[in-house]
């Protein structure tokens, strides 16, 4: 298993360069012109989102690779709190740049993953969890009105 974290870490360290690169980008673009002329705000705001990318996916391979080193329960709590900040900031960067080329197509998907969202929770949440069954019979079900 120790192994396979290994890979995983080189394979994160992989993925970083992709948001490291897109952040360099935007600080000296190789695109000349008008029609490469994007407002400043945006810029920052890209820059800011790549940075955060490159930053959770950097953390979840060093994650990984202290893993190798040293297993622990704590460095497996490490790569899953690492693995959930790059998950949270690779999807909102991806539903930024959605939004920022096509705003209410952005809007319209959110709208409907949000009631897709709900209605689920609403017919599968916690209250539909199935009743447990009760203690004292001891795992044999009802008792069929008969003394146990």
């Amino acid at each position: 298993m120790r192994w396979l974290v290994l890979a995983g870490s080189v394979l994160f360290a992989y993925l970083a360069l992709f948001p490291g690169g897109l952040v360099l980008s935007t600080i000296d673009s190789a695109c000349a012109g008008p029609d490469c002329k994007q407002p400043l705000v945006e810029e920052i705001l890209l820059g800011v989102l790549y940075g955060s990318c490159f930053a959770a996916f950097a953390a979840c391979s060093a994650s990984m690779a202290l893993y190798f080193f040293r297993t622990t329960v704590a460095g497996e709590r490490l790569i899953r709190r690492a693995l959930i900040a790059a998950l949270i900031t690779a999807g909102t960067t991806l539903f930024i740049q959605f939004a920022l080329e096509s705003p209410f197509a952005a809007l319209a998907t959110l709208a409907v993953g949000g009631a897709v969202y709900s209605t689920l929770k609403l017919r599968y949440g916690p209250s539909a969890e199935p009743e447990l069954p009760d203690a004292s019979t001891n795992g044999h079900g009802k008792l069929n009105g008969h003394p146990g």
